[in-house]
């Protein structure tokens, strides 16, 4: 997984060149771009294809970054799987839920590692690795693994565990669309076997119950911070269409993580963790 070549789906977008430009600063081997219209130019020294099929025999890329608009975002996910390509990160937002459906039943299908959409990436600060857009100017290397609903309070995590002088081993956003693609219970293992992984911190939310899938995980020190306490019954909360309610109310979801987890009060509460 280390030794990566990416393709960037939209490197010929300004979203997608800015972020791309900022990980290949940091160190992540990108190799190629994607784009029909533009096929055969070079942006970042990297040749832009017609198709995943033709960078993947070129580059030999094994991962793709999404970062193009969500109406065009199943035709090219769909496409990547249908290439071979086994690791998709996606950052586009608000894909419909009818195109997720089926993007979610060919990643399973295929037992593709999706992360996304609406989602901040994954970083790996040891071996330089950022297929995403988080901002590396509070990012280092450490021991702690950030699994997060909310990218933005993954940005917060980060910027208060180095203020107490925890660095991260990886950062994984699920995504903050209200269905996201990642197989929680497939692909968990592994990065939990992250040899440079002691603790683990789950930032999770009102609504789903996607936290019941961590608590039989026994392996690391594993905590938890739950956004939404004070939200009230029945009303739509948050970018995921969260919702509280009596079927499942987040004080009751805190209760269940208690029994076998630290709790956060507040990301404050972070110092914890050592």
């Amino acid at each position: 997984m280390f030794k990566i070549k990416i393709l960037s789906c939209g490197l010929t977008g300004n979203f997608g060149y800015f972020h791309t430009n900022i990980s290949i600063k940091y160190g992540t081997i990108f190799v190629s771009g994607l784009n029909y219209k533009k096929k055969g130019s070079v942006i970042l020294n990297l040749p832009i294809f017609s198709s995943t099929l033709k960078s993947i025999k070129i580059t030999k890329c094994k991962i793709s970054i999404i970062f193009i608009p969500s109406i065009f975002c199943k035709n090219i996910i769909i496409e990547n799987i249908f290439s071979g390509i086994k690791i998709i990160v996606c950052i586009s937002e608000n894909i419909s839920i009818h195109d997720m459906l089926k993007i979610k039943f060919f990643c399973q299908k295929y037992k593709i590692l999706f992360i996304g959409p609406n989602s901040p990436g994954i970083i790996i600060p040891y071996f330089k690795i950022r297929i995403g857009i988080y901002p590396i100017k509070y990012v280092k290397n450490g021991s702690l693994l950030i699994f997060s609903r909310s990218g933005t309070l993954t940005y917060e995590a980060i910027k208060i565990t180095n203020k107490n002088n925890i660095g991260q081993s990886i950062c994984i956003g699920m995504g903050g669309d209200l269905i996201f693609g990642l197989d929680i219970k497939s692909f968990f293992p592994y990065f939990i076997s992250f040899n440079l992984t002691k603790n683990i911190l789950i930032i999770g939310e009102i609504g789903s119950e996607m936290e019941k899938i961590f608590l039989k995980y026994k392996k690391k020190k594993i905590f938890f911070f739950i956004s939404g306490i004070f939200s009230p019954l029945e009303k739509i909360m948050g970018h995921a269409g969260a919702i509280n309610n009596k079927l499942n109310d987040i004080l009751k979801k805190i209760k269940k993580i208690k029994k076998k987890f630290l709790v956060l009060n507040n990301l404050e509460n972070i110092n914890l963790i050592k």
